[in-house]
């Protein structure tokens, strides 16, 4: 959706929830979300994005210096890198090592293991969530270095995932995870398994839309 604020197009998305207000949400890649009670009008929506124009612009000004965050890094200690959605300073990410890397590759090594670990971490918890809801069981799973995908499942039941996954918000990582265990009993992608998945996540469609616009900052 978009709105003109200050003859500026700005586009944003909406989350309908149960809350009873409104509620602005800024990411660190540059999405603004907006949460909106389930009943609210198309007006009632327009009023209040307007009545924030001035911390909507300021985000969008912050946003259009590419410094902020941005997919070429130069791993200085104050550089930022994503973890679950949110912007950490590269000294913050590793100040439990014992000593800071010399070089770019030493850094980059670093970050490859936290990243790694971390998410090896959270998706044997997620797993754990989402195996008994869906009533499925997977064989295994690796954390794995891939250019293309989130995560696969074949045949065998094993899945994989992608270990910068970690850098991305929870409920993207969940999309993932509910992606990959529906896969068990429908390995393709035709209709009977996106109703599954729409079962467990109504918004995968917005979670697809932010890791397809948003991926390339999830980088070392």
């Amino acid at each position: 959706m978009e709105i003109i604020l200050n003859d500026k197009s700005i586009s944003f998305q909406i989350q309908y929830t149960k809350a009873s207000k409104f509620n602005l949400d800024f990411s660190p890649e540059g999405l603004i979300t907006l949460k909106a009670p389930k009943k609210s009008t198309l007006e009632e929506i327009n009023a209040f994005m307007k009545s924030n124009s001035k911390a909507i612009l300021k985000f969008e000004e912050r946003m259009s210096n590419r410094t902020y965050l941005s997919s070429v890094k130069t791993y200085e200690s104050d550089e930022n890198f994503l973890f679950l959605g949110k912007v950490h300073k590269l000294s913050d990410l590793l100040s439990e090592l014992p000593a800071t890397p010399a070089t770019e590759d030493e850094a980059q090594e670093a970050l490859k293991k936290f990243y790694t670990a971390k998410t090896k971490e959270i998706i044997t918890e997620r797993l754990a969530i989402y195996e008994p809801i869906i009533q499925v069981k997977a064989k295994s799973f690796t954390i794995v270095d891939s250019p293309a995908t989130w995560g696969t499942c074949n045949s065998k039941k094993q899945l994989t995932f992608n270990y910068k996954l970690s850098m991305a918000r929870l409920s993207a990582i969940d999309y993932v995870v509910i992606h990959e265990l529906c896969h068990i009993m429908h390995l393709n992608h035709d209709r009977s398994f996106w109703r599954k998945v729409g079962m467990y996540d109504k918004d995968y469609k917005m979670h697809q839309d932010y890791l397809a616009r948003f991926g390339a900052f999830m980088t070392i």
